[in-house]
């Protein structure tokens, strides 16, 4: 009698379930899900997970209806003739799981959907759960590239048409017809990528030039504000409060080191005294890493001067929000003359797309500069070891924080020899 079983291999955070189907004491044949899950939350005597949360729950209920399906498939096999191998498990399994939804998964489209659907199934690096709402809305945004870019070559394309051809004309078009920046297309492409690769790993046929597809990385250019800049915009008053309270915003983000999401939602609740020295302590939104920020003395001056209150923000909206600081920030620092001439990337009013060349800095502010400018401005000083600039930063590895701000191998030459200078001295 025919047995099914689900199996983990691997004890890892993100182990893949495999479905094992034994005819004989001699036969069997196993092959993965698609589903995966946290292997302490695995149960090896029941074969299913733990109903220890709600998630586990609804994977257990997913995986009792696979059985059963197969189950059917099975007898209806064996009652028509059909030959039970390793490719018909494969392919049930397949069946199964777009019998749901109605969708064929080794369709392009329909895979990204289904990618993007599971998203909510992986499991962290930190052991928590799902993802981020912006790590599900830039994969959204590359389904709907590719459903644009299925429209334009009248074309239902499969997984396995994404191929080197595919890969020279879906270059062209974000390139001419979205108009994006060099950068943003070689992202996409590592992503259509990694959706092509997780196909693969799900049995669903790939082009043999995957491995060769690749995406690619353009020059950036990161502008930053130095101390001085940061000063002479200190010491502009603005009449419109709106303009005030931007340039105290900006002041206090190149003291504290947090993304624009993070920033413009500090509050008094967040202060807490610890040994005696204040802090502002939050969870990023990005990396759920809880930040430990010292308060600096710019910082705590411009708090004193508003009633220990931050300053006010634009909009109650997130995105409207930052949109209405960054044009504020510009107009700050033109009016604290930072006019001459930097080179960058902006957008250009008939291209509609990133063009290289000098432009007036306060042209090329954005709120990131907040980030950009206290890590660069901190680094390389024997009082601000990397690791302390980093635990604030929330970067990763170091490897990850210097190429944030832009550092090169020469640098770190120039950095030895300033130390040693000091040590002659």
């Amino acid at each position: 009698m025919a047995k099914i079983k689900f199996i983990l291999q691997g004890k890892t955070t993100n182990s893949q379930i495999y479905l094992r189907l034994s005819l004989s004491k001699t036969i069997s044949y196993k092959r993965k899900t698609g589903y995966s899950i946290d292997y302490k939350d695995w149960s090896s005597s029941t074969g299913f997970p733990k109903t220890n949360n709600p998630f586990n729950k609804n994977l257990k209920v997913d995986l009792k209806n696979l059985e059963v399906f197969i189950e059917k498939e099975l007898n209806s096999s064996n009652t028509d003739g059909v030959d039970i191998s390793s490719v018909w498990l494969k392919d049930s399994i397949a069946k199964c799981l777009g019998k749901s939804d109605g969708r064929e998964f080794n369709y392009l489209i329909d895979y990204t959907e289904k990618y993007i659907d599971s998203l909510k199934y992986n499991t962290s690096k930190d052991g928590k759960k799902g993802v981020s709402v912006a790590t599900i809305k830039k994969r959204t945004t590359i389904l709907n590239k590719l459903i644009k870019f299925q429209a334009k070559t009248k074309t239902r394309l499969k997984v396995k048409d994404v191929d080197l051809s595919f890969r020279e004309l879906f270059i062209d078009f974000l390139d001419q017809e979205e108009r994006l920046s060099e950068g943003t297309i070689g992202r996409y492409l590592k992503e259509v990528k990694t959706i092509c690769t997780d196909a693969q790993k799900n049995n669903i046929e790939v082009s043999s030039q995957l491995m060769h597809f690749k995406g690619f990385t353009s020059e950036s250019y990161k502008v930053t504000l130095t101390f001085k800049e940061i000063e002479q915009i200190k010491k502009t008053i603005f009449k419109d409060e709106l303009l005030e309270a931007a340039k105290n915003w900006l002041i206090i983000g190149c003291f504290t080191g947090q993304r624009v999401s993070d920033l413009m939602r500090m509050n008094m609740s967040m202060i807490e005294e610890h040994y005696g020295f204040e802090f502002i302590v939050l969870t990023q939104q990005k990396t759920k890493k809880i930040v430990q920020i010292p308060i600096h003395k710019e910082v705590k001056s411009i708090l004193d001067s508003l009633g220990g209150k931050f300053p006010s923000i634009f909009s109650k909206n997130k995105d409207s929000n930052s949109a209405l600081f960054n044009k504020r920030l510009k107009i700050v620092c033109k009016g604290a003359g930072i006019t001459y001439l930097t080179e960058g990337s902006l957008r250009g009013e008939k291209s509609k797309r990133l063009e290289v060349g000098e432009y007036p800095k306060y042209k090329l502010v954005a709120s990131h500069i907040c980030r950009r400018s206290f890590a660069t401005n901190f680094y390389a000083q024997k009082k601000y070891p990397t690791p302390l600039l980093m635990n604030i930063t929330a970067h990763g590895t170091e490897k990850m924080f210097l190429n944030y701000i832009g550092k090169k191998p020469i640098d770190y030459g120039v950095q030895l020899a300033k130390i040693w200078a000091e040590d002659i001295a």
